[in-house]
């Protein structure tokens, strides 16, 4: 079988810092690989995947905007008309219209990772033939309606993650910086309680802003310590050394990757009920749901009780990259 994957062409594939879909692809490419699928991968050039890679940017670069996207979107689908594949898997949803215009012979899988507005909704419904894959049940109600609609959670490579039974006693943030996250609720978190919260993550220019506004004027580098966008071996290292991923959303989750990471080491976690938190977060067990500020600060002493081991259990369980793979071939031989 070959199969197209469509990743966006803003941040490589795996990403060398922040970059949640562009993470998801580079281990379902290596899984399908490792099932003998055969993967043409469309996303920027400079992606190191061992596939052959296809694109008309040779470089990666941030912000995202339409336009890079349309022209992305439209090499891809030239290209794959001059040749073809089994199956095309989009992750971005605005494929759906190249695929109507030319492709429409070959099946198109979309994997929705970002989160849904009426506005793209409405559009995804203009195209019921279209295999849409939801990655949280939450996600999946918004688009209720839509006659081609699965859930597939993400699924992690566990050997990539390694877990740490004994936690020290910090609080971290990871991710990118930017108000949605809640960083400015986390640090007023750590200063009211007297604990030190770790944040690691990317500042892109549009919250340059935020970030000199909200975050800058705190950290001190003992009680408030920025790092600097991480790597993927910072990354684990402080996701397994770290006594909670601490998360106060101000927006409803569509998946939340970050979470599942954090478990996978053993870390439990700290966040707002927003969009898909609950599915993800086994509340008493993997970490803890809350739905307030007063009721953040409150469940910290709860933290110490919670068992690492059950936390990366959740993700073996139900989360683990072989799930993630197995139900995609299985929608691959579906729709083919």
């Amino acid at each position: 079988m070959r199969v197209a994957q469509i990743a966006p062409p803003w941040i490589p594939v795996p990403p060398l810092t922040y970059g949640g879909t562009e993470l998801m692809v580079a281990a379902l490419v290596r899984g399908l690989q490792a099932k003998g699928v055969e993967v043409a991968l469309y996303s920027a050039r400079d992606s190191t995947l061992k596939v052959p890679c296809f694109g008309p940017f040779p470089d990666s670069f941030w912000p995202p905007d339409k336009f890079s996207e349309n022209l992305h979107l439209s090499y891809a689908f030239a290209h794959l008309k001059a040749h073809p594949v089994r199956v095309i898997h989009s992750h971005l949803e605005n494929a759906a219209g190249f695929w109507a215009l030319s492709l429409s012979d070959i099946p198109l899988i979309i994997t929705l990772h970002t989160p849904l507005s009426p506005i793209k909704c409405e559009y995804l419904l203009k195209f019921p033939e279209a295999q849409v894959v939801a990655v949280s049940a939450f996600q999946g109600r918004q688009l209720a309606g839509h006659p081609n609609l699965q859930v597939i959670p993400h699924g992690l490579d566990l050997e990539a993650y390694p877990f740490q039974a004994k936690k020290e006693d910090f609080l971290l943030f990871l991710g990118r910086i930017y108000p949605d996250k809640g960083l400015h609720t986390a640090i007023r978190l750590a200063r009211e309680t007297g604990r030190q919260l770790v944040i690691a993550g990317p500042v892109f220019g549009p919250d340059q802003p935020y970030f000199d506004r909200e975050i800058r004027p705190f950290v001190d580098g003992e009680r408030i310590i920025y790092l600097g966008a991480a790597d993927f071996s910072q990354k684990v290292d402080l996701l397994k050394r770290a006594q909670a991923l601490v998360l106060p959303l101000e927006v409803d989750e569509a998946f939340g990757l970050v979470m599942l990471e954090g478990m996978a080491c053993g870390t439990p976690v700290l966040a707002y009920g927003r969009g898909a938190v609950p599915e993800v977060v086994v509340h008493g067990e993997t970490g803890l749901v809350v739905n307030s500020y007063d009721q953040l600060r409150d469940s910290l002493p709860l933290l110490a009780g919670l068992d690492p081991y059950r936390c990366r259990q959740q993700v073996q369980q139900h989360f683990s990259l072989e799930r993630m793979v197995a139900a995609y071939l299985e929608l691959y031989g579906t729709v083919s």
